[in-house]
């Protein structure tokens, strides 16, 4: 899959999330969340902004497929987490579930970081 490609469906995320976070909060009759609200920004920040970056960058410094999965899976499971909290937030309950999905974000977060950081040092 090219940069391009991937940056395409960054924006799509991005789109679909801005407007679930809109559709949910018009039925959440007059209670908001800001996880909800600004759900959208890991996608397009953590998203649209490093892979277009990428896209300019030399050929050698872009990082390889597994290193770019791991970091795509990172990014979903950001948002998913700030959806499935701003979903608690608005039904206004807590769960220890949530914190699940900011250690595993993080972990492949780190481990996408770590990759690419192995892939530099090789080249």
């Amino acid at each position: 899959m090219t940069l391009e490609t991937e940056r395409r469906r960054y924006i799509a995320a991005a789109v679909f999330t801005a407007l679930f976070g809109a559709v949910y909060e018009f039925f959440s009759h007059q209670v908001y969340s800001m996880f909800m609200l600004l759900a959208f920004l890991v996608p397009l920040l953590g998203g649209v902004l490093p892979i277009s970056l990428l896209i300019e960058s030399d050929e050698n410094r872009r990082p390889g497929v597994l290193c770019r999965c791991l970091y795509g899976s990172a990014v979903a499971v950001f948002t998913a987490g700030s959806l499935f909290q701003g979903i608690l937030e608005i039904y206004g309950t807590t769960s220890y579930l949530s914190r699940f999905y900011w250690i595993s974000g993080v972990l492949l977060l780190m481990s996408a970081l770590l990759l690419y950081a192995l892939q530099l040092k090789r080249r």
